[in-house]
Order: C-alpha cells, then structure tokens, then sequence
C-alpha cells in the first residue's frame, strides 16, 4: 500500500506493520517491531504525543484525525477503532504523506502575480453569482405577492424577501471586500450550522435550478463552528448549487450534520451521478471540471479555500450513486 500503517492492541503492543511503515524517517523492519510494546518503537516524544489519542479511540470507539508534520514532511494521521462485537480491540494508524499535495498548493498560492489577479477576478465574478441568484429569487417572489391581494400574511412575507435581499447585497460587498483585501480570518468568529444553513435554504427555495429537487435538513444541535457566518453560507451555497447542477432531472438534497469531539461536520448530499473516479484527484483545482455539469470548475476550489483557512477542511465521498461533500470546522473552543 502507498500508505503507512500499524495496529496496536490493549496492551499496546505492535501486532502490525506494513512496508511501506518500514521507510521514512522512524521506520524500521516489520519483524524487529512485531509484538513489540510501542513504547520501545516510537521515539519518545512520538510515544508521549500517540498514548492519549490512543486511549480517547480505545475508549470512545471514534476516529481521530490530525496533520503532523515530521523531519519537513507533512502526513494526515487516522486512528481507526478495529471492533469485535462493540469491543474496540485495537487501534489501526493509518499515516498518509501529503507532502507533495501541500507544496502544489503552496505553489498555487505562490503564483506570479497575474496569475492571481486573474483567478481572484474570476472568483469574484463567481462567488457574486450565488447571492445574486438569490436575490432574483426573492426578487420575483416579490414580483408574485405584488400580483396578489395583499394581506397582512402577504405584507410579511414580502418583508421577509426584501430583508434576505438586503442581506444578500450586503454579502456580495462582503465577498469583494474579502477577495480583494486577501483579508485573514478572524479566529474569533462563529457560526451556528442550524440557522446558517437554514438561511441558505430558504434563499434557494425560489431558485430554478431547485423547482424539482426535494432539500432535507438533519440539523440536530450542534456547537457553534470556527468559521464566521458570511464565509459558511457561501460554502452552502457553492455546494447546494453544484448539487442543483448535477441533478437537472430532480433529485434529492440532503444537509446532515453531526459533532465528533472537537470537530463540527456538515455533509451535503445530493443523489446525482456522482464524481467519476479519474476526477476525484482534481476535484478540488481551480478550474478543473469535466463531463459532471458542475459548472466552471472554481466553487470547489473556492470553498475549499474559505474552509482551510480556518482550519478546517472539505473533502469528497463517495454516497452510493450521488456524491457526498463534506465540510470538516474546528468547534468553537476547540485548540
């Protein structure tokens, strides 16, 4: 495997070791470490870090993941629970290098100038799509309750609509203002998944792409996430409309989300056909796209980004025929 990899029991001991965990900078031969406590395999420092995260997976049966970075290397690090019955009996490492994943994004982020500005035009322009398909949303929803005999239900409604137009104007200064000024995030900020992405929902309830899709919400409470408001609704927005994209004969959107720990999830969840195999690996560079219909290829790259500079992370996976993306945030007091 191109991976690293070694499981440990209760008695933490070595029960498995790879090849590719005899290479690197602390690998050693699988048959001198077989057996062996971890205590006298690990440097002790290594040793010192991994006891704990180890004990939490052992007693709380949940994966714990982590970046580290080890002698200039960088590696993703997931502590899998093996179970017997609801017994969690070991502990599989899995350690992947992302080394090289990490200095093509340095190299992204680093690009000659024109370049940048080029790319940062553009997702301006992108990025402003979204509110602004909100705001013909409501727009003409307006346009509807106007042709209508006016109660005092009407009368709020329309209020409502003119309020999420506001908002949305607002948003659109924002995102330029972000774009441009490069701005860092504020660590302080939060956002609450419930009434962000309840917002969102109801900015797509008029959207055409939207008429034959059936939105779900699983929303159970959950702690504020590490990411300010403004920053998540665009993600939810770049999301749903990707999935909107991809499902243009109807279909079903679902956002659930969940807390592991220090973690805050939001899986969005659509049941089109999915990302092909051979994309996946690109699925996340400006630009990219394919035969999907997901549109120009910078939403992702853009979420992704908004993300990962509060620390947190959007991947892709695989949910049966659709495809499942998942936003990973700090929660609020986690380190």
């Amino acid at each position: 495997m191109p991976i690293g990899l070694y499981v440990v029991d209760r008695a933490w001991r070595v029960v498995a070791w790879n090849r590719a965990r005899e290479k690197g900078p602390f690998g050693q031969p699988r048959g001198k470490v077989l057996g062996k406590p971890l205590r006298s395999v690990l440097p002790a420092r290594g040793f010192r870090e991994t006891l704990p995260i180890l004990k939490k997976v052992f007693e709380s049966g949940e994966i714990h993941e982590q970046t580290v970075e080890v002698h200039g290397g960088i590696y993703h690090v997931r502590r899998l629970p093996v179970k017997r019955g609801r017994e969690v009996t070991h502990v599989l490492s899995v350690f992947e290098d992302i080394t090289e994943q990490r200095a093509l994004e340095m190299r992204l982020i680093a690009s000659d100038r024109l370049a940048y500005l080029g790319q940062l035009v553009a997702g301006v322009a992108h990025e402003v799509s979204n509110p602004l398909a909100g705001i013909a949303g409501c727009a003409e929803a307006l346009a509807s309750l106007a042709a209508k005999p006016g109660g005092e239900k009407e009368r709020n409604e329309a209020r409502l609509f003119r309020d999420l137009i506001r908002e949305e104007v607002a948003r659109c200064e924002r995102i330029v203002k972000f774009l441009l000024d490069s701005a860092r995030p504020d660590p302080g900020t939060r956002a609450d998944l419930d009434a962000t992405v309840g917002t969102a929902l109801k900015l797509l309830e008029r959207h055409p792409s939207f008429a034959r899709i059936h939105v779900k919400a699983v929303l159970p409470e959950v702690p504020p996430a590490r990411i300010d408001p403004d920053s998540l609704k665009q993600v939810v927005m770049a999301l749903a409309m990707n999935a909107g994209k991809a499902m243009p004969g109807g279909g079903t959107l679902t956002f659930k989300a969940s807390h592991r720990r220090e973690k805050v999830l939001l899986d969005v969840i659509d049941t089109g056909p999915g990302v092909p195999e051979a994309l996946r690996s690109r699925l996340f560079e400006p630009y990219s796209t394919g035969d999907t219909g997901r549109g120009a290829g910078l939403a992702l790259a853009v979420a992704r980004s908004l993300v990962r500079n509060r620390g947190g992370d959007l991947v892709y996976r695989a949910s049966g025929k659709g495809a499942c993306f998942r936003v990973i945030l700090k929660a609020t007091g986690a380190a």
